[in-house]
């Protein structure tokens, strides 16, 4: 991996002319602004520098330039010793303070151009350093430019570049670097090489040249020479720090840790504040299995340069490394975009996108890569799990098969084979790859885990009872064995063997959490779960902060239907693991289904704060403040998430369902759009679009969506039913009918019988459609949505006793329904029927925070003449419903009967004026006309 990792392809220059310049550019820049103080304090960094003291050094210069601030040569001086030290951030600082003071273009941009090339900045450097520059550097800056391009991949440009350079002064020598660099990518090695031996020998020492050589040796696999050059390099410059990171770089590919640990060291020494230091020691950290210091030491070095492509590869590969597949997603995604096709980071996308239930991406993205690399095993069984996944278990075996072969000793192929051939029923020959598995892995238990539990499923009970048995005696000090051995048993229902080899597991440990879960369900079975709870709390009393066992217990509780001993559990497991996230998440999980989404949005919000990054910290506070009615934040929440879960569909449908209720219907086609573009075909996302679009009045566009899902599925009636609600939406009732009838034939479902009353009733058929519906309900009773929808029709055509009867029905089957409830006591106050007030009362008891709910029983009272009641609750309506003009209108006729004609006045303006169409605008108009 540090062979992929290494470094940029553009190496950049060092600064060689800096110190031989100093007096010059001191006398030139800004001796008129210089004290006695700062000159004395410039001479003795200029010692400082030239003895290779770099730390004392920038002490000095910085010390020069808080005696005199506005001299732009000490800043020039400072930041060309930022650069030498690798702080390209404190370099860029200075560099473009001492511009702004007056420093000559000529003199800073050499610098400064280099200061953004070490950044990544590749088209800052293009954008600010024009082409064809007037003055005296242009060698100078046709390098900056053509390492700029190399660096964002553009060979042909930056050759073009090259050549022009060369052209000006021939054998110029980062000109043939930077041509021996492109050859490199290209593969042309005797190329490359022929261009860099000429670079060499018009100057034997340049140490650009003699990194290039070396790094091509080290790619040709000649190590032992490269670790040569490289000390040749040191040789010549003994503080040259990038000289000790590439060969501890050598010595972390070899294993050799210890030597690169000492490297890096050196490193350090020479350049304290280099970021490349930080990076190796990242590396490094990553190969010993340091993950969390590796991480910290990524995070500063991305800090200082957010582009450095090898440490953001290493991060996605340390975030996979820590469980964190969607934490290295965008840092993957960010990496393949500038380095497209390239293996490893490929892989780890594809093991990422299997982690995201999303095995076709990984089909797409790997089955192109194996024309390039056809014997790469990872490869080959990559694809082989995704087609897997996706349950194409004939497609799955012939990539594993070919995985096998070329690896045939190893066992992982094998297991894989062996699941593959279950898929597809080959019983006998997945029994035989599992059993080869287990024989080339006996130190390894997933192959033998499998083929227990494949035993089991085909009830070969004493088959699979021989082949735990056979993991026992491979592995006589791990648990798992007799776990399996208990699981087997369990099968053949025999329950008193089956608790004496879980309690043998426990035997040999005492800790193993899943063969206390399995006694936990045989106590359950028995119906003694005190017995359980004992288990539990004696482990526990061993191990007094384990989170695992509290979060059992909190489970065990609530399948008792002890809902609060089952959170006291579960803040006890958060309060004495303050640091673990999983048991916070459960607890966070468990206030929301509990109907605290408060105290689950207080506990997600300390969870994130701690956890920024964390996708599932970041998951709990937006459905946390979506279920607290905080529809903007959880919006924001979720974009975030998206960023970190750029390929989640239904992420962005998530989005999009928010977006809709705030009104954003054109954001909400959009995040349709990406819903899409990560899961080509989804219906759920065409279903959405299709209504959007329908929205939009966007007739064609909808059309082709419906006749797309018609090809896509043929034999689905959604695409019939989607192309029948185009044609209604454009007022064509008779040719959307026709649609509906065909999609009815295919599926007789309430959704389309829906859709046919509607058409029948725009065709001015009321009699036809309420006969359809009517036989419809007859004959599915339950079906709730149907019902709801027809009584919502009735109340429409203010045919109140039909809608009452329809409510009443449906309220006999759900006793709760909110809708039905609020409606209900809307028709009864239409028909003059007493019950309204309390069947409002009722509904408001159920849902105190729902607008419609607010609104209704508000608007009752105050037609009842209880202003003073009325009042504050259409007040609550209106702010949790702002963008309703029927409720503003309600609660601007209560502020005109409470007597505040001002306010009154304003709000029913507002209403107006925001909306020039509403069911109650003559009402409100009548209202503001009063005197």
């Amino acid at each position: 991996m540090e062979n992929m990792m290494a470094r940029h392809m553009t190496a950049l220059t060092t600064l060689s002319r800096g110190a031989a310049c100093a007096t010059v550019l001191l006398a030139a820049l800004a001796g008129c602004q210089r004290t006695q103080d700062s000159a004395s304090f410039l001479k003795d960094a200029q010692r400082y520098r030239q003895k290779g003291d770099n730390k004392s050094a920038i002490i000095e210069f910085k010390n020069a330039v808080q005696q005199a601030p506005q001299d732009a040569g000490a800043r020039l001086l400072l930041g060309q010793m930022y650069i030498e030290v690798g702080d390209p951030l404190s370099a860029e600082k200075e560099l473009r303070k001492a511009l702004s003071l007056g420093a000559t273009r000529s003199a800073v941009i050499p610098s400064l151009g280099k200061a953004m090339l070490t950044m990544g900045q590749f088209d800052k450097v293009l954008a600010e350093i024009p082409a064809d520059p007037a003055d005296a550097e242009q060698i100078q800056t046709l390098g900056l430019r053509a390492n700029a391009y190399l660096g964002l991949g553009d060979a042909e440009q930056a050759g073009q570049l090259f050549d022009r350079m060369l052209k000006k002064q021939p054998g110029q020598g980062e000109a043939l670097l930077g041509l021996a660099r492109i050859a490199l990518a290209a593969g042309q090695l005797e190329k490359a090489g022929g261009l860099l031996e000429q670079a060499l020998r018009n100057n034997p020492a340049d140490i650009d040249g003699l990194r290039l050589k070396a790094d091509m040796l080290h790619t040709q696999g000649k190590n032992e020479d490269a670790l040569l050059l490289y000390a040749r390099i040191l040789a010549l410059h003994p503080d040259n720090a990038q000289a000790h990171i590439d060969i501890a770089n050598l010595h972390i590919q070899s294993g050799k840790f210890v030597e690169a640990s000492a490297e890096i060291e050196a490193a350090r020494k020479a350049k304290p504040n280099n970021v490349m230091v930080l990076y190796a020691q990242a590396l490094l950290d990553f190969r010993e299995g340091k993950n969390k210091s590796a991480l910290d030491e990524l995070q500063r070095v991305l800090q200082a340069l957010p582009e450095h492509m090898p440490s953001i590869l290493l991060m996605a590969a340390v975030q996979l490394a820590l469980g964190s597949p969607q934490q290295a997603e965008p840092y993957l995604h960010h990496f393949l975009e500038a380095n497209p096709r390239h293996p490893y980071a490929s892989k780890m996308m594809a093991s990422v996108a299997l982690a995201n239930g999303n095995p076709d991406l990984v089909v797409a993205m790997i089955v192109p890569l194996l024309r390039d690399y056809p014997k790469d095993v990872e490869l080959l069984g990559l694809v082989g799990e995704a087609h897997m996944r996706a349950r194409r278990f004939a497609q799955a075996a012939e990539y594993f098969e070919k995985a096998s072969a070329l690896a045939p000793q190893t066992a992982k192929f094998h297991t894989a084979l062996g699941v593959s051939r279950l898929g597809m029923g080959e019983n006998a020959r997945a029994i035989a790859e599992l059993e080869r598995a287990t024989a080339l892995d006996a130190k390894g238990s997933q192959a033998g885990v499998m083929l227990v539990m494949t035993l089991l499923r085909d009830k070969e009970y004493d088959k699979g009872l021989a082949a735990a048995k056979a993991l026992e005696a491979q592995q006589p000090g791990n648990p798992l064995a007799f776990n399996l051995e208990g699981g087997v048993h369990l099968g053949k229902k025999d329950y008193i063997k089956a608790r004496a080899s879980f309690e043998r597991a426990l035997a040999v440990d005492p800790a193993y959490l899943p063969a206390m879960q399995n006694l936990e369900q045989l106590d359950l079975v028995d119906k003694k779960p005190e017995q359980a709870r004992k288990r539990y709390e004696a482990a526990l009393a061993k191990d007094g902060k384990n989170a695992n066992l509290m979060t059992a217990l909190a489970r065990l509780a609530a399948k008792q239907g002890n809902q609060a001993e089952a959170t006291r559990w579960l803040e006890r497991a958060v309060k004495d693991n303050p640091d673990a996230l999983q048991p916070a998440l459960q607890l966070g999980s468990y206030y929301l289904q509990a109907g605290e989404p408060r105290k689950g949005l207080a506990l997600a919000k300390t969870l994130q704060a701690g956890n920024p990054d964390n996708v599932d910290a970041l998951s709990l506070r937006a459905q946390a403040e979506y279920d607290t009615g905080n529809q903007a934040d959880a919006l924001e929440s979720y974009s975030k998430l998206a960023v970190l879960q750029p390929g989640s569909a239904s992420l962005q449908l998530r989005i999009a369902g928010i977006q809709m209720l705030l009104n954003d219907r054109d954001g909400a086609l959009q995040s349709v759009k990406k819903a899409l573009a990560a899961q080509p075909g989804l219906l759920e996302a065409q279903v959405t679009q299709l209504a959007l679009l329908l929205d939009k009045h966007s007739y064609e566009e909808a059309l082709s969506v419906a006749k797309g899902i018609q090809k896509q599925r043929p034999d689905l009636a959604a695409g019939f039913k989607l192309e029948g609600d185009v044609m209604l939406a454009q007022q064509k009732p008779l040719p959307a009918l026709k649609l509906y009838e065909q999609a009815y034939g295919m599926s007789k479902v309430g959704p389309v019988m829906i859709q046919i009353h509607r058409a029948l009733m725009l065709a001015d058929k009321p009699q036809e459609a309420d006969t359809r519906i009517a036989a419809w309900l007859r004959d599915n009773p339950d079906d709730v949505s149907t019902r709801l929808y027809l009584a919502g029709t009735k109340l429409a055509h203010k045919q109140y006793k039909s809608a009452i009867e329809q409510y009443e029905n449906l309220l006999r089957r759900e006793p709760g329904n909110i809708v039905a409830l609020n409606d209900l006591a809307w028709c009864y106050q239409q028909d003059k029927d007493k019950r309204a007030l309390p069947t409002a009362e009722r509904a408001h008891l159920l849902a105190p925070a729902n607008p419609a709910v607010l609104d209704t029983l508000g608007w009752i009272l105050l037609e009842q003449g209880d202003h003073a009641r009325a009042l504050p609750l259409l007040q609550k309506a209106a702010n949790l419903a702002p963008n309703a003009p029927e409720i503003g209108y309600h609660l601007g006729a209560a502020m005109l009967k409470a007597g505040d004609k001002k306010t009154a006045r304003a709000q029913l303006e507002k209403i107006l004026t925001s909306n020039k169409d509403f069911p109650n605008r003559a009402d409100a108009q009548a209202l503001l006309a009063q005197p």
